[in-house]
């Protein structure tokens, strides 16, 4: 089993009033094509945004050019999707964040962290972990 770092059970993951809307209930993200190692995960969310990226700061093991898919899920399926996306995820130097309201998950290949958004603390627990793989200083920049 992969270790999830901070991971809540699913059904406290959002709590939410009937009046919230669904689309705050969803786990929403951003994840690299270039990343994957499996490209069937695709099918597991729904691709909102596909965009093509020159990038400048790319590592040593990683392409100039990125394919930027942004993804939803329904976030009961987070924890879930969050492990089985680590599973494919390349070896070195890639991530993939993503957030529900109420909390960020930031997906390194065999580890995922989960928590409450702006908690500093597991946030730089998580860059700490992202600069052990290589990646650069400048691509740990997942938003809150």
């Amino acid at each position: 089993m992969l270790p999830l770092m901070g991971i809540i059970p699913p059904a406290r993951l959002c709590r939410f009033s009937l009046k919230e809307s669904l689309e705050e209930i969803m786990l929403k993200g951003l994840l690299l094509k270039e990343s994957l190692k499996d490209e069937r995960i695709l099918s597991r969310v729904r691709i909102t945004a596909s965009e093509t990226w020159n990038v400048q700061n790319a590592a040593e093991n990683q392409p100039a050019v990125w394919t930027a898919l942004s993804f939803e899920t329904e976030d009961d399926q987070a924890v879930a999707f969050c492990a089985e996306l680590s599973g494919v995820l390349h070896a070195q130097g890639w991530y993939v964040d993503a957030a529900t309201t109420t909390h960020t998950y930031v997906i390194f290949p065999g580890k995922v962290f989960c928590y409450p958004r702006g908690d500093a603390l597991q946030r730089a627990a998580a860059q700490q972990f992202g600069r052990s793989l290589g990646i650069p200083e400048a691509q740990l920049d997942w938003g809150e």
